[in-house]
């Protein structure tokens, strides 16, 4: 029944550790680029386990509880502290994605010490609440030298920027192995609850309940790993490098005999807090906020809501199993408080996603009101221009219909007249009525009515040119504007000669003159300078 005990105790908080821990070290893995390579998803796994099994296998490596506090020796004391434990992180993971399950487990010990009477291991749990400020102030300011450090000897060097990728790749790999390592290693405290000398049965307890927790929560604590990649470690990679080396460095130094040599105690330690602490330190030396500000307050909170949940927890755990009612009271009122704050809590968010569902519609209505309106607009502005060529193009067409009458007209009196010329006898008579006709004809060869038509409107359909022009060579007389309208246009010189009843040859000097005016070398293109007007 010991073993049953001691078994889902390691479930409980291996479960824990697993899920709200080991994302964090595998998504700043990740992040790195290490995560990628073959030779760190090989051995991730065996460092792993073998942190946790070394102080199974050799009782003599200790590990970071070799000289915390007794355990609770019976089975039921046991999962007394992984229960505490749980309730404490489930608890403060419902405000923080970082709640501090190394530490909660600690205070439970504490908790159950106190409940059996043993007292508070005044001494001791000084230097825990001791070593538990100092590990991630500690982590803090590594992790903003490391990243000096680096920074200030790149800037220094002359290396390629690839081959500066490679070696920063290289460096972030033996540290996530390193990393790994000390990191199960911090966290064997959960096999201290393992009875001594019972040999393999130890290490294929130590080994298996790992294996079991992990097919059970891999799917979430695989998306919550890579949650931290994409979304909270979208930095440069030297960042990630010294976070990683921060991490290393202070996870390893809480394992060892090293703290005790200056007033502190090995301990384990929660990723997520030195996590947030190495983001803290890298934010300060960037100057740019790598951390949420309200993800670090949680934190903090977490660090220190945890143990004191967990501590009052399992010390209401043991007054129970030592039958005590008035134990019993206080953990049906602590259980009936976290109930109600967990049901304010889901209110809370309940109501929260309601106020965010009624302005997401609020905003959906107004976008489409807005959308509406600026569809009514648009087709209001489309119905005028329809309007506007409609009428334009009836004005065409009814000067198109007078324009041919007129040709009628006119035809019919040639007609007439030529008829009338014909029948004359006098020879003098019809040469004086041949040149008036003539006359006629060649008066209306010029098309002067038409011409100034088609330069009305070009003059309304190059309104804006005429304007510039006219404001920046204010010089040029009205037979040198219509001839730049014409070249700009793409009317050839014969065309234009046409149009302005002129020769060839004196658009070509119309040109020169209008080039002259214009301030233009030879070597410079004039319809080219026109159409920049």
């Amino acid at each position: 029944m010991e073993i049953t005990y001691i078994i889902l105790s390691l479930l409980l908080s291996g479960s824990l550790l697993m899920l709200y821990d080991l994302p964090v070290i595998g998504g700043s893995i990740l992040a790195s680029g290490a995560g990628e390579r073959v030779g760190v998803r090989i051995l991730t796994p065996v460092l792993l386990l073998s942190g946790l099994l070394v102080p199974c296998i050799l009782p003599e490596a200790g590990g970071p509880l070799a000289q915390g506090p007794v355990l609770p020796t019976g089975g039921s004391g046991a999962l007394s502290v992984g229960i505490a434990t749980a309730v404490s992180a489930v608890i403060v993971g419902r405000f923080s994605r970082f709640p501090a399950v190394p530490y909660a487990f600690i205070a439970s010990l504490a908790g159950l010490a106190v409940a059996s009477g043993a007292g508070f291991p005044l001494g001791g749990g000084l230097k825990y609440i001791l070593s538990w400020i100092v590990a991630p102030v500690t982590c803090a300011l590594l992790a903003a030298g490391i990243y000096t450090l680096i920074s200030v000897s790149l800037r220094r060097g002359k290396t390629h920027m690839a081959i500066l990728e490679g070696k920063v790749l290289c460096a972030s790999s033996l540290s996530s192995l390193l990393l790994l390592f000390a990191v199960a290693f911090n966290n064997s405290l959960l096999f201290t609850f393992l009875p001594s000398g019972r040999g393999w049965l130890t290490v294929a307890l130590a080994a298996g309940c790992p294996l079991l927790v992990w097919a059970a929560i891999r799917s979430n604590t695989t998306a919550h790993k890579y949650s931290v990649a994409d979304n909270d470690l979208d930095i440069n990679s030297l960042s990630i490098l010294s976070l990683i080396l921060a991490m290393a460095l202070v996870f390893g130094f809480f394992s060892s005999a090293l703290p005790g040599k200056v007033g502190l105690s090995a301990t384990p330690l929660p990723a997520g807090t030195l996590y947030l602490a190495a983001l803290f330190g890298i934010s300060v030396v960037r100057k740019r906020a790598l951390a949420d500000g309200e993800e670090l307050l949680k934190g903090s909170i977490a660090a220190v809501v945890s143990p004191v949940l967990a501590l009052m927890v399992a010390y209401c755990l043991g007054r129970i199993l030592d039958g005590n009612i008035f134990g019993t009271l206080i953990v049906l009122g602590i259980v009936l408080l976290l109930g109600v704050m967990t049901y304010y809590r889901r209110f809370q968010e309940r109501l929260a996603l309601q106020r965010q569902s009624v302005l997401a519609r609020e905003q959906q209505v107004y976008s489409t009101h807005k959308s509406l309106s600026a569809l009514e607009v648009r087709a209001e502005m489309t119905e005028r221009d329809l309007r506007n060529k409609l009428d334009e193009k009836r004005k065409e067409l009814v000067d198109f219909a007078v324009g041919v009458s007129d040709q009628k007209e006119f035809m019919e009196k040639i007609y007439e007249d030529l008829s009338s010329v014909r029948d004359m006898e006098e020879a003098e008579g019809k040469d004086e009525a041949m040149d008036t006709l003539l006359g006629a004809l060649r008066e209306r060869m010029y098309f002067t009515r038409e011409m100034n038509d088609f330069y009305a409107r070009s003059e309304v359909l190059n309104e804006d040119f005429n304007m510039r022009l006219k404001s920046a060579f204010p010089k040029l007389t009205e037979g040198e504007r219509k001839l730049a309208n014409l070249l700009r246009q793409g009317f050839s010189s014969k065309y234009i000669a046409s149009l302005m009843n002129i020769t060839p040859k004196s658009v070509e000097i119309n040109r020169s003159r209008l080039r002259a005016k214009l301030g233009l070398q030879r070597s410079d293109n004039l319809i080219r300078f026109i159409k920049s007007i």
